[in-house]
């Protein structure tokens, strides 16, 4: 019996066809709706040309700005508001402050402040809009902006090209306001809210949704505020729901901050959450005052020269009000707020040792932090490299890194079940550590300083010749393992070479910059030529084994060449 076919269901690809058609033919048919449509896209465009141009501008500066103030609250509060209202990117700093604290670069408290100062920052670009977008005709200076942006970023290169970057962002911001304000004012018969100005409370929840889901949906709180000071300054949307929008504009921002934690590290993810927490507090805050607040924006509106009918302009008022506000509540919780995010979002176990612990995705969007993720992993792995380069030399690492190596533990008897094979610990720790550093490396792409590129090459050399050191120290430890034997002929030998290359680690573990790392080995080798062409003459010594020693001399030189500096390489 052949069974009923099924009911059709639209493929994902078909839906978003006929979604696109469907939008094409609305915004074809309303030349209002259309104009609106274009000045969002170009506003959102022109914000991202800004934040890739600031980023390529500031060359690690604004990375190192933003570190250095998370050191004091109250100071990384002032310096995110600061260095957002400069930039006029929050999500730009919180990526940023992401990308700190999941790099091992600044505290967790710090962070929080720095995004506590970043929401306060953000209120000026309402204060741009409503001050002078809204008033100003932007298209007659975003003209020469886009010329002299398109054209300069053909053709310039470096920071130049940065610059001309910067410019075509403000020209298509620019742009992108005049295209709103125009598509508001042809949008006359369009939507009115004029029914709901506040009388019935229980919509004002329903405009914070709107909101939220607005900022979500673009990305940009500012492009949010922007369309509701456009319709505000129109005539379109009343006071207090448009107060209640720019709430739930609020809480949409954290919305990069989440995408940006899904493939951050434990750290970052508690910032994320901190940046939730503080936006949802306020905003409920806001919400159960919207009136007493609305009726402060008032007062101090008269107290600095505003009319009563320049709503954009309270709007942005109202909107630095209750992130204040928000700041005055929380900035005392910020320890108790960490703590917190601390227990409910714990470090993960550390079941795979080889796991990389600082090459977040997050460390990725900004110079500084990239590097110094680099710097910090590459030092776990030089750590790994140098406790199995102790196994390779049949040494504890505690007698040859921890104190100056002493002779009478080289002499010890040697247990060949006890040492773990430098082939296979290689394997298991350095080579998948190893993996991720190289993968990190690889797709690092933002811009950076001369002084950058050459530390991150370092940091890639350096790590290619400890793992050349371990590959030399797997040889060798073969080697040392056969004749550990007290009565083998190489013993005696062996165990001067196992000092010689202990004295190497030790200095090169505690003072890495002291020249002449590998004496001791040069001493002992030439020692052992003399010797072992005398013990030849005497016939004393096999020529095999004779061969053998100068093959594990050979291979602890090269051992220790690989790791020393190369100011200090041996010419």
């Amino acid at each position: 019996m052949i069974a009923a076919p099924g009911p059709l269901v639209p493929s994902r690809r078909l839906l978003e066809l006929l979604g696109l058609a469907a939008g094409t033919a609305l915004l074809v048919a309303r030349l209002d709706l259309a104009t609106l449509a274009a000045g969002l896209g170009l506003f959102l465009w022109g914000m991202t040309h800004l934040e890739e141009a600031i980023k390529r501008l500031s060359g690690g500066t604004l990375d190192r700005w933003l570190h250095a103030a998370t050191r004091r609250p109250l100071r990384a509060i002032g310096v995110g508001a600061l260095t957002t209202a400069l930039v006029q990117s929050s999500s730009l700093v919180t990526l940023l402050a992401m990308s700190f604290v999941g790099a091992g670069l600044v505290a967790l408290p710090g962070a929080i402040a720095l995004i506590f100062g970043a929401n306060l920052g953000t209120t000026t670009g309402a204060w741009l809009i409503a001050g002078l977008g809204l008033k100003v005709d932007l298209a007659h200076y975003a003209m020469p902006l886009l010329a002299i942006g398109l054209i300069g970023s053909r053709l310039l290169q470096g920071s130049r090209a940065g610059l001309a970057g910067l410019l075509l962002g403000v020209g298509l911001l620019f742009l992108g306001i005049d295209f709103m304000k125009l598509g508001f004012e042809t949008w006359q018969d369009g939507l009115s809210l004029d029914g709901l100005a506040g009388e019935r409370v229980w919509h004002w929840p329903l405009f914070v949704l709107f909101g939220v889901a607005a900022t979500v949906v673009m990305q940009s709180s500012h492009a949010t505020l922007l369309i509701i000071l456009a319709a505000l300054a129109s005539g379109q949307l009343p006071y207090l729901p448009a107060l209640a929008i720019a709430i739930g504009a609020n809480i949409g921002t954290t919305v990069t901050a989440l995408i940006g934690a899904l493939g951050a590290g434990s750290a970052g993810r508690r910032l994320a959450g901190a940046h939730l927490i503080f936006n949802l507090v306020t905003a409920c805050v806001a919400l159960a005052l919207l009136l007493p607040l609305a009726h402060l924006v008032d007062l101090l509106g008269g107290w600095i020269g505003l009319a009563e009918g320049a709503w954009p302009l309270k709007l942005a008022l109202f909107h630095t009000l209750f992130n204040g506000l928000g700041i005055l509540l929380m900035l005392p919780m910020i320890p108790r707020l960490a703590g917190l995010l601390e227990r409910l979002i714990p470090d993960p176990g550390r079941q795979d040792p080889a796991e990389a612990r600082y090459l977040d995705a997050t460390a990725l969007e900004h110079a500084d932090t990239a590097v110094a993720a680099m710097e910090q992993e590459a030092r776990r792995l030089e750590r790994r490299a140098y406790h199995l380069l102790c196994a390779a030399i049949l040494m504890p690492s505690a007698e040859v890194i921890g104190h100056p190596p002493d002779r009478a533990v080289a002499r010890a008897s040697i247990d060949t079940d006890a040492w773990p094979s430098v082939n296979a610990r290689y394997h298991a720790r350095i080579k998948p550590l190893l993996a991720e550093f190289l993968a990190f490396h690889a797709r690092i792409d933002a811009p950076l300083t001369k002084a950058q590129a050459a530390r991150l090459e370092a940091l890639y050399q350096r790590s290619l010749r400890l793992v050349e050191a371990v590959r030399f120290g797997e040889v060798l430890q073969r080697s040392l393992l056969r004749h550990a034997d007290p009565a083998s002929p190489l013993r005696e030998a062996h165990d001067d070479l196992r000092m010689a290359v202990a004295e190497g680690l030790n200095r090169l573990a505690n003072a890495p910059d002291t020249p002449q790392i590998g004496a001791a080995l040069e001493e002992t080798r030439r020692h052992w030529q003399h010797e072992l062409a005398d013990r030849l003459r005497h016939q004393r010594l096999d020529a095999w084994l004779a061969s053998s020693l100068m093959n594990d001399l050979h291979q602890a030189s090269r051992l220790l060449e690989a790791l020393t500096p190369p100011n200090y390489a041996s010419p």
